[in-house]
């Protein structure tokens, strides 16, 4: 028995040392591979030396003689500091994927290559300009000069996973924009989620659940005085968890110089996405002889994507407009590789990939694509799809899926624009996503563009699936670019978009039929008009606003019944005393949060079983109408609306352990609106996943202007889980005054300082300015040219 001990101990012992021995060659090589901010380093493809400044924030300043040689740097830059980031989206992108982690990628990689985003990509690249190719090949070169510089190792993560990185191509920066538009396009799941609730609601149902908008609801355009003419579930799944959800949002606006006590215009914007860590963005500065960019850069993307010139200043939303169809082919009876059409039968165009398997073996993929798009149904397995069966498969049509997509044009464009018209003629260049693009520049314009390819339809309004079998066509064109939404210099003196409706119902083309909730954009509308002029401090005040007008427009509903007890009168008690402000530090956030939830199931759960997985999420509009409006529907599961009230209030309070009226002060918001960012890897392991994670209380919610949304999954309940990854206002009277902020930090290794820096001063609503450092106070690492034999 003591030898028996003995020897376990012996194993226990060594088991441990493997283990210390494992953590601490991990940690030295993860420290190994942090980037060299000092010295020189002869690299090749440059036309003169770039100086690439860093200070302690980590943030960047690039010098260089011209812009080439200052994407150069950025992308030397950008492959020191995410270059895990950047290989893991070239993967994504271009279905490869499994190849590192093995099975698990398949599904997501078989999506990517039926929409082949990796070959469109490259044959986008044949119709750009010269100077975006010239910017595109100076980036991959800087990339790929780190690539070879071999002085430190790559990260650990690649070398855990097996990667070595190929060369940086111009069409793998091409391909970042096609990623972003999967995240920011979600119109393809809503005519899903529609063909599916059809199957269990009446339509009058339907539009309860998703009642248009009131035509009083704000627009973009509502404030300018206009003188111009205005798996499917599996497809979902398939993608990476940071590419499932769709939710698309932002806000913007900008002020002329009169509204603004610096006589020039404001801008702010900050869009919001899935948060993770290493975030989407990353600060950066370029100063070359004749120009100056700065704001927020995207790995494997040259220049900036938000952010100034030195005279001009831009930022982006999401429209939300429906720019995708589904359409169901209806398979030749004697040739399953042909559909039928008006004019007969037609093959489909069939190409053949092999997918390579980590630890399995190779898949052969059998892709077929129809005249309007590839067919997505062959992703699905094992599911039902409405409108698919035997007969029938559903292919995907989409402007971002052309060949000639010149969006990397309109990018280059925007970064040299310093002039309206120069905005304008970026703007013509963009296919897609659809995007609501403001402009703002020193000679004291502001304006914005909606700019991108939207489909003009006949016979539909795009809300579900359509059959092609007897379609000539299924778009006649695509909406001119003189007619998208756009507005410059409006009297107001201010422009401003939160996701809502860009156009109002006299808009003489069809955008969409679904929109966001309008309070972000009733909040900063109503906080805008308080005052005539504004300030720096009052601007970054209301980026950072917590108050939750959809919770004070339905608590007074809600609370709309007799209690029978001490505490759910406490309860109410405290919802109806409240502000409406989502504060980390506060009880009402949570309890009406919780009563939400649970309000919300008890109310469409039954009805829309089992398809009510399609109304996961918070959705405001659908239960004011019930308790205002459509009481019948309470009826209709045989209660009544203040029957359902009192059981989801009780639902709620069990929910969050409340058992006694003491119980309230001890539970806050923060208590689970927690943002947890974990890093891609790391992130996922046993017992050391929270070492490699960013987690923090935050304030806000789904309908704050401060976005917060909670997450509704139950192991995970009111986890923050999408917000602002980057806030900025643009000063245009000094932009070098300008505010910017993200939600992490520059690197993306996480033994860094710089992995987390920025995420408490992000969640606490302070800012930096991103101008050039004194050299005294700043790292110098100077790129030179090698020397040519």
């Amino acid at each position: 028995m003591i030898r028996l001990l003995r020897w376990l101990l012996y194993l226990i012992c060594g088991l441990a040392t493997a283990v210390v021995l494992v953590v601490t060659l991990s940690a030295a090589w993860m420290y190994a591979s942090l980037p060299n901010t000092k010295g020189d380093v002869e690299t090749a493809g440059l036309s003169a030396p770039v100086d690439i400044l860093r200070d302690s924030n980590g943030l960047v300043t690039i010098q260089a003689q011209n812009l080439e040689d200052g994407a150069y740097g950025l992308g030397y830059v950008h492959a020191q500091e995410r270059l895990t980031q950047m290989e893991l989206m070239r993967r994504i992108g271009r279905g490869q994927l499994s190849e590192v982690i093995g099975k698990a990628g398949v599904a997501s990689d078989r999506l990517m290559r039926t929409l082949g985003f990796g070959r469109q990509s490259d044959r986008a690249i044949t119709y750009l300009e010269q100077d975006t190719l010239s910017l595109l090949q100076a980036y991959a070169d800087g990339v790929n000069a780190f690539l070879q510089q071999g002085s430190s190792p790559l990260p650990l993560e690649m070398a855990l996973l097996g990667i070595e990185p190929e060369p940086w191509e111009p069409s793998d920066s091409v391909l970042w924009g096609k990623m972003m538009a999967i995240q920011l396009s979600g119109n393809w799941r809503q005519e899903l989620r529609n063909a599916r609730l059809d199957s269990v609601l009446t339509p009058d149902q339907m539009r309860t659940l998703f009642p248009d908008l009131p035509s009083d609801s704000p627009s973009t355009l509502d404030t300018v005085n206009r003188t111009q003419k205005n798996p499917l579930a599996l497809l979902l799944e398939a993608l990476p968890e940071e590419i499932q959800a769709y939710r698309g949002a932002s806000n913007v606006w900008a002020l002329s110089g009169e509204r603004t006590d610096t006589g020039y215009p404001f801008l702010a914007n900050d869009p919001h996405l899935s948060l993770q860590a290493p975030g989407t963005w990353f600060l950066a500065r370029i100063e070359t002889q004749d120009e100056t960019l700065a704001g927020a850069t995207a790995p494997g993307v040259p220049l900036v994507v938000i952010g100034h010139n030195g005279q001009a200043a831009w930022g982006i939303t999401t429209t939300h407009s429906d720019t995708q169809d589904l359409i169901l082919e209806t398979l030749d009876t004697e040739d399953q590789d042909s559909y039928q059409t008006p004019n007969g039968s037609r093959s489909f165009d069939m190409r053949q990939e092999t997918l390579p398997v980590r630890f399995g073996e190779d898949i052969e993929l059998q892709i077929r694509e129809g005249r309007f798009g590839p067919v997505v149904s062959d992703v699905s397995t094992g599911t039902t799809i409405p409108g698919v069966d035997q007969e029938t498969v559903a292919t995907l049509a989409w402007p971002v899926l052309r060949a000639k997509d010149t969006t990397a044009d309109s990018l280059v464009r925007l970064n040299r624009a310093t002039s309206w018209s120069d905005f304008e003629a970026a703007m013509r260049r963009f296919v897609g996503p659809q995007q609501n693009i403001f402009y703002a520049d020193r000679s004291g314009t502001i304006g914005f563009y909606t700019p991108g390819l939207v489909p003009i339809r006949n016979d539909y309004d795009g809300s579900r699936p359509v059959h092609g079998k007897d379609r000539e066509e299924i778009w006649t064109d695509f909406i001119p670019f003189e007619e998208l939404p756009h507005a410059r210099d409006p009297r107001s003196g201010q422009l401003l978009n939160a996701n809502n409706r860009i156009a109002g119902p006299d808009y003489s083309h069809h955008l969409g039929t679904e929109w966001p909730e309008p309070y972000r954009a009733m909040r900063i509308s109503d906080e805008l008009s308080r005052q005539s002029q504004h300030g720096l401090q009052g601007m970054a005040e209301l980026q950072n606003d917590s108050h939750s007008l959809m919770a004070l427009e339905l608590i007074p509903l809600m609370l709309d019944f007799e209690s029978d007890n001490v505490l759910q009168e406490s309860a109410k008690e405290l919802l109806s005393s409240w502000n409406g402000k989502m504060s980390r530090d506060a009880s009402a956030p949570l309890v009406f949060q919780a009563w939400l939830k649970t309000l919300q199931e008890r109310l469409f759960e039954d009805s829309l079983s089992p398809h009510f997985q399609e109304m996961r999420g918070w959705n405001p509009r659908a239960v004011k109408t019930v308790l205002k409006e459509e009481r019948d529907w309470c009826r209709s599961l045989e209660t009544s609306c203040k029957t359902i009230l009192q059981e989801s209030l009780a639902t709620a309070l069990a929910l969050l352990k409340i058992d006694k009226p003491g119980d309230f002060k001890e539970k806050t918001w923060g208590n689970y609106h927690r943002t947890q960012m974990d890093h891609p890897l790391y992130g996922r392991l046993p017992l050391l996943g929270r070492l490699f994670s960013i987690n923090l209380a935050t304030d806000g919610g789904d309908f704050t202007v401060n976005r917060g949304t909670p997450s509704t999954r139950e192991n995970s309940l009111f986890r923050h889980v999408h917000g602002p990854g980057l806030r900025t206002v643009l000063v245009l009277e000094d932009l070098d005054n300008s505010l910017f902020m993200i939600a992490t930090g520059q690197s993306g290794n996480p033994l860094s300082v710089l992995f987390s820096n920025f995420a408490e001063p992000w969640r606490d609503g302070q800012y930096v300015k991103l101008a050039a450092p004194e050299l005294d106070q700043a790292d110098v690492l100077r790129l030179t040219p090698q020397p040519t034999e």
